[in-house]
C-alpha cells in the first residue's frame, strides 16, 4: 500500500489516502501524473521537517486534478454497474466498489481548499 498525501497551508501533518499499488500504478500511468510540476516543499512527515516533492494545489492544477477524478468516478461508475448488474458476493461487490471509494476520496480532498498541496509521488 502506498499514500497519497494532501498538506494545509501550515504544512503541517499529512492527510493521506491510502492506495494499493495497482491504484497508485494506474494513477502514475495516467493524466493525474501529468498534471501541474510538483517542487520540493518543506513539510512535516512524522513530526519532522522534511523537504517532499509536492503540487500546490492552486487555480489551474486544482480545477485540472478536480476534472480528472470527476471524468474518472463517471468512468469507474458505469463499469461498476455493468458489473452490479450480475449476483455478486460480498467480496466482490467490495472490490469493484472499492475503486469507486478511492476516487470519491481523493476528488473530495482535491476540492477541499484547506489543502494547498498534494504529494503524489
Amino acid at each position: 500500500m502506498l499514500d497519497i498525501a494532501f498538506y494545509s497551508q501550515e504544512r503541517e501533518e499529512a492527510e493521506a489516502i491510502e492506495v494499493s499499488n495497482d491504484f497508485y500504478e494506474w494513477l502514475a500511468r495516467s493524466e493525474f501524473a501529468i498534471i501541474g510540476k510538483s517542487e520540493l516543499k518543506e513539510m512535516k512527515v512524522d513530526g519532522e521537517t522534511v523537504k517532499v516533492p509536492a503540487l500546490e494545489l492552486a487555480g489551474i492544477n486544482r480545477r485540472q486534478l478536480s476534472d480528472f477524478f470527476r471524468n474518472a468516478i463517471v468512468e469507474e461508475s458505469d463499469a461498476m454497474l455493468e458489473q452490479l448488474s450480475s449476483s455478486l458476493s460480498k467480496e466482490e461487490y467490495q472490490e469493484v466498489t472499492h475503486r469507486l471509494f478511492l476516487l470519491q476520496q481523493l476528488r473530495k480532498q482535491i476540492e477541499n481548499e484547506q489543502y494547498k498541496y498534494l504529494q503524489r509521488f
